[in-house]
């Protein structure tokens, strides 16, 4: 926070206390701030109460009793929970001043984010993006490092923002962590629930428990948007109708808010979407199924906002697409590479049965596993890629502190067990992506997965950060564009 900023009252425990701001990292507390000391999985934010009082501390929040401070010490039994709520009162409750639209989900937050983005401005109304690909404040762009990112930065958006409108994809982990405590939303959309981060949750029931938690935080007459799709979202809905939440639901029965069908048969990019009292039959802007979900999220969103059918789907006819989600770079030999966020095994399935459904020649997968990720799901994605696709190329992902000879070691073994032969391990990921770029025939759907348009966390052999940067060197390289 800003060591400059006005001193500001707070109350913390029935105590008026006047600071200047809060840290919860000892090294960057300023005079007058508040620490919050948290107790966290690698480090202890206890053992570093003395250095943020010789740093200026006006006050120190913990969990764990202290005494003999020069600074007054208050204990809480969740420093999480109290950090949260004094920067929400700290920045006077932003987001009761915006309407405030949260998207949770395992799939689809990113893109139903920016497809509700795009509706939204096409109505005439500003808005605000914090997600896990930018954050656009006062139309101004910030790269993300998190989906959810922490309390302090997240509460200083909604203070400094300026839009009417702010729409804010929420991860299970920003919601277990307690990163939106103190946010109230008018509109809860959940998109999907599927296999995913189930080493950090332990299972999918305690994932979904997560994920429900977040429409505890709706306002009074705030109302929750959701798929009705599968058996966690009947079991969302009807825990919310026994809690006499207000709920919309889009799905592919006709007894949804927002029903949504194939314009006919086998239909990957044309679809009927009906509200009950218009009916629109479109080319959405990204085929799939899962797309056309993705967009009656957005739809229905739009229409509770009050914006008419007609204007929502004018504003899909110039929707620009959302970054690394499906999106197609071409090679000049007549194939396509497709870059997508897919990390999931449903999203995978989803995705690779779109391909498929498109499908001209060959499908090439080109994809890796992060190191500190879900371990459980990597053979089933594998499983899926040889399912679908017409080769599958492994290849290393974020390591995430993972040791690069282990990892390699897993793939090798996964593969073997595979006993597939379109199967073949490139450990250096921009060399994968050369080597399907100079074995591309005319007609070939070529997959980039897991990454979208995410910077590298290590260094590989190709001048690049990016898997569209890749691709944008090779073709520079090659051809000389």
């Amino acid at each position: 926070m800003n060591p400059n900023s006005a001193p500001r009252t707070i109350r913390i425990l029935s105590t008026d206390v006047e600071v200047t701001g809060i840290q919860f990292h000892s090294g960057k507390v300023k005079q007058g701030e508040i620490f919050v000391a948290i107790p966290g999985m690698k480090s202890d934010g206890h053992d570093f109460i003395e250095q943020a009082i010789e740093s200026g501390a006006a006050a120190i929040v913990g969990e764990k009793p202290f005494s003999g401070l020069p600074v007054p010490y208050f204990q809480v039994t969740d420093a999480r929970e109290a950090l949260a709520q004094l920067t929400a009162q700290y920045y006077d409750h932003p987001s009761r001043r915006h309407i405030m639209i949260g998207i949770t989900g395992t799939n689809g937050k990113t893109t139903t984010a920016y497809l509700l983005k795009h509706i939204i401005e096409c109505s005439g109304l500003r808005c605000s993006l914090i997600g896990s690909v930018v954050n656009s404040i006062n139309g101004h762009d910030i790269p993300s490092l998190q989906t959810t990112p922490d309390v302090l930065q997240l509460q200083k958006w909604l203070a400094e923002s300026q839009d009417e409108v702010v729409v804010m994809e929420v991860s299970s982990h920003g919601i277990h962590q307690k990163r939106i405590l103190g946010i109230t939303f008018d509109y809860v959309i959940f998109t999907n629930l599927s296999h995913d981060h189930l080493d950090y949750h332990g299972s999918i029931d305690t994932y979904y428990l997560t994920k429900q938690q977040l429409f505890d935080h709706l306002k009074p007459q705030g109302e929750a948007v959701i798929s009705s799709l599968g058996f966690w979202g009947q079991r969302l809905l009807d825990h919310l109708l026994s809690t006499n939440k207000k709920v919309k639901t889009f799905g592919g029965s006709e007894n949804n808010d927002l029903h949504i069908a194939p314009a006919y048969s086998a239909s990957t990019e044309e679809f009927r979407f009906c509200d009950g009292t218009h009916t629109a039959t479109i080319k959405i802007p990204l085929p799939g199924t899962y797309n056309a979900w993705n967009v009656g999220a957005a739809w229905l969103t739009g229409l509770q906002l009050g914006i008419r059918s007609e204007r929502i789907q004018q504003a899909l006819s110039s929707f620009p697409g959302a970054p690394g989600r499906f999106e197609m770079i071409p090679h000049p030999i007549g194939a396509k590479f497709i870059i997508d966020y897919a990390h999931t095994p449903d999203g995978f399935e989803q995705f690779l049965k779109t391909l498929h459904g498109q499908k001209e020649s060959r499908i090439v997968h080109i994809f890796g596993f992060r190191g500190n990720g879900d371990p459980s799901k990597r053979r089933i994605m594998l499983d899926i890629s040889v399912v679908w696709s017409d080769e599958v190329i492994l290849t290393l992902d974020n390591l995430g502190g993972r040791d690069k000879e282990s990892m390699l070691l897993e793939l090798q073994e996964m593969i073997q067990r595979t006993g597939a032969s379109k199967c073949k391990l490139i450990e250096d990921r921009t060399k994968a992506i050369e080597y399907a770029w100079l074995h591309a025939r005319e007609g070939d759907q070529i997959a980039i997965t897991g990454k979208g348009r995410e910077n590298y966390d290590q260094s590989f052999e190709l001048p690049s950060r990016t898997d569209p940067e890749t691709l944008d060197y090779l073709l520079q390289y090659q051809f000389h564009v």
